[in-house]
Formats: C-alpha cells, structure tokens, sequence
C-alpha cells in the first residue's frame, strides 16, 4: 500500500492508495474546508469514519457504505442539536431520536427518508 498525498483544486487526500484509489485509512479534505477521517473502500468513505465541519466540531460519527451513511451514527447539526440511530442510503431510515442541544429529546421514532414517521400507522396484508 503507498501513502499519498493527494489535491485536486481544493480536494485534498492523505492517507493510503491501491491502484491509485483511497483505500484503508485516511482523511480527506473537501473544497468547503469539511473533513473526513476514516476508512475507505476502493475510493469511497466506507466503514466506521468522522465528518468534520470546517471549524472542526464533529458533523456525523458512524458507519458507512459506498460514500453514504449507512447503518447506525449520531449526526449533529451546527445549532448542536443532533440525532443518533439508523441510517440508509445517507438519509435517517429506521429508529433514531433527535435531541435539542441541550440534550433533551425532541423526537423519539421511526424515521423514512429523513422524516419522522412515527405518527404513522404502517399495515401489513398478509
């Protein structure tokens, strides 16, 4: 495995390469000034990695697949409220709570497509 250091225009990489593609650990850089650290995967963000703000207060904690969240992570928006559960397709999908900065909670449910479903009565026919 070579280590790199990689830029194109403001997107920048350091960590490993395997045929010239991210892979195993490293950080990388977005032209926004957020960051990265993580696993990758054949050049994708892929496993347990940290999205960074530019000021760098943690944005999103957990797990990921082919460069999206995906399965369980705490989320955290730049106000300071922020969610932890499931993830799908980079988007809540599943169980999760979302708490005001304070860290009272402010939903506690089910969540499809970014949007709290709890309130919704889902029928099964068999």
């Amino acid at each position: 495995m070579e280590k790199e250091y990689y830029i194109i225009q403001n997107i920048k990489f350091e960590g490993d390469f395997i045929n010239g593609k991210f892979e195993g650990n490293g950080r990388y850089i977005f032209e926004n000034g957020e960051y990265y650290i993580g696993q990758f995967n054949n050049g994708l963000f892929h496993g347990k990695g940290i999205e960074y703000y530019s000021n760098g207060n943690i944005k999103y904690e957990g797990d990921y697949i082919n460069d999206k969240k995906e399965g369980t992570g705490k989320y955290i928006w730049e106000d300071g409220e922020y969610y932890i559960g499931q993830f799908k397709n980079g988007l809540r999908n599943g169980k999760g709570i979302e708490y005001y900065s304070n860290g009272n909670i402010k939903r506690n449910g089910n969540w499809i497509n970014d949007k709290f479903v709890d309130d919704i009565k889902i029928h099964v026919i068999k």
